[in-house]
């Protein structure tokens, strides 16, 4: 029976394969999901992990990477990585092996939290021009919008991860800060919710880039791991490569004859049309 730590390992992203964690020991399994629930699921990257809070969890534990690299956990996720992993974080000051500081936030510290300021994005709905870009930026799909309209956050989802700020082309999102006050019962209530809603996205995102009709261009990083990790998995023939080339040309002639008869009409196209689109559905 596995125990409620190794269980949060299961059944996973396919973005998190290439960790192996279900090979690792369970006392190994178990500190890996430990730290993976104190860290705050804004899946940011700041702790030089793009692809998420789990695989650097993953990196303290198997690579004895820097425990104090969460940027928006702060002071009280790096000690609490800290007892985690058995590092005494009460030893003297002046050992060598004094507690590490957690890595500087550019948002103050809150006093109640004792975390850096939390922070919220907002679109500035009048210069938002619809180009979409920030939408796949966000790990937990709090953006919605559509092209050439204007794009919403919604506030209470978003974790201020800050990963839609450099996709803007006119630079039309703001970052606001907050201030909450929150018990530990409903952060932690809230982190598993945020990364329910990332690894949601993964799947999401995993199963776009394997739809053959999806011609969306692959934007962000996390979205060229998963289309690598999603091309990894998968044994393709040579015959199923050579009709995935073939029904890429005929959808390409297919969306030509498309405009022209959108123009004027004419029998001759419209009969091609039907013939390519007939040999396309075959493939």
């Amino acid at each position: 029976m596995q125990s409620s730590t190794t269980i949060r390992l299961v059944n996973l992203p396919i973005l998190f394969d290439t960790l192996s964690l279900e090979t690792l020991p369970a006392d190994i399994q178990a500190q890996i999901s430990h730290i993976d629930a104190c860290l705050p699921q804004t899946q940011c990257g700041l702790c030089e992990h793009p692809d998420g809070c789990l695989p650097y969890a993953a990196a303290i534990v198997l690579e004895g990477e820097s425990y104090n690299k969460c940027v928006p956990g702060g002071q009280p996720v790096t000690d609490a990585i800290a007892q985690i992993i058995d590092i005494d974080i009460d030893i003297d000051i002046n050992s060598h092996e004094a507690k590490l500081i957690a890595a500087p936030s550019q948002w103050p510290i809150d006093a109640t939290s004792e975390r850096p300021t939390e922070v919220r994005a907002v679109i500035r709905e009048d210069d938002c021009i619809g180009c979409t870009k920030c939408i796949p930026a966000c790990p937990v799909d709090a953006i919605v919008g559509t092209g050439k309209h204007m794009h919403t956050i919604f506030t209470d989802l978003c974790t201020g991860c800050e990963l839609c700020i450099a996709p803007c082309p006119v630079d039309c999102i703001d970052l606001v800060t907050v201030e909450r006050d929150i018990s530990e019962p409903e952060r932690i209530a809230e982190q598993e919710d945020l990364r329910q809603r990332y690894h949601t996205h993964l799947r999401r995102v995993t199963e776009q880039l394997a739809d053959s009709s999806n011609s969306r261009p692959v934007v962000s990083m996390v979205e060229a791991k998963l289309n690598n990790a999603a091309s990894q998995s998968l044994d393709i023939s040579e015959a199923q490569a050579k009709n995935t080339i073939a029904a890429a040309k005929l959808r390409s002639k297919i969306k030509k004859l498309e405009k022209q008869l959108s123009v004027r009409a004419n029998a001759q196209k419209q009969a091609d049309l039907e013939a390519l689109q007939a040999e396309l559905s075959q493939l």
